[in-house]
């Protein structure tokens, strides 16, 4: 009988070591993830990019090869949606243009074109109007072998490397699959033509200055 009992208290002590075992083997798992989403937490990203930091694009050029730049500037826009950015610097002497927002998802686009004006695209001030007036997104353009449809157009605050103290200007958009024809007018300046190519967020790298 007393052997049994000495058995007995045997087995509990050795559940009683392998519960608490466990127990410690559990919690130091759980605490790793949580170090590791912290240090991901501080990696740079294109949201949080700044003047100094370098970005590399992957395949992005209109050849594929890979896009590099350093930023040296940083501007915000507010329209009425939320606030998008523009980050820029130089590669192989061109300048780059890339913008991103944050709604439902991330969405980046790099600039294609830029410097065109409304009679470059067959298009006159009172077709602006026009579409602003109607709001269809039926409405659409044809320049360049595509048809452009129109998406939105509102006034816009342009705010220089993200500065209290803003510009504005008027914003038309319109789409073409993944790409983005904007007509710009500041209240003294001609109309402004440009064209952006969404990429996916997946192909930029951000090095930290």
């Amino acid at each position: 009988m007393k052997t049994t009992l000495i058995l007995i208290l045997i087995c509990l002590l050795c559940l009683a070591g392998f519960l608490f075992y466990m127990a410690m083997r559990k919690k130091s798992k759980v605490k790793r993830p949580s170090l590791e989403s912290s240090s991901l937490a501080n990696l740079p990203t294109i949201k949080n990019a700044r003047s100094g930091d370098t970005l590399i694009l992957s395949g992005a050029s209109e050849n594929y090869e890979d896009v590099s730049f350093t930023v040296d500037r940083v501007n915000r826009y507010e329209g009425d949606a939320d606030p998008w950015y523009e980050l820029s610097g130089l590669w192989g002497g061109k300048r780059i243009f890339l913008e991103w927002c944050e709604d439902d998802e991330l969405e980046v686009g790099i600039q294609r074109k830029t410097g065109l004006g409304i009679e470059d695209i067959g298009i006159t001030e009172e077709d602006l109007t026009r579409m602003d007036d109607q709001r269809s997104r039926s409405n659409f353009i044809e320049y360049d072998g595509q048809k452009w449809y129109y998406r939105e157009s509102s006034e816009v605050g342009y705010f220089k490397d993200d500065g209290p103290e803003g510009e504005g200007f008027y914003m038309w958009q319109f789409e073409s699959d993944d790409f983005q024809l904007f007509v710009e007018k500041y209240e003294v300046d001609p109309f402004e033509v440009g064209i952006s190519e969404k990429i996916n967020p997946s192909r930029i790298k951000v090095f930290r200055a």
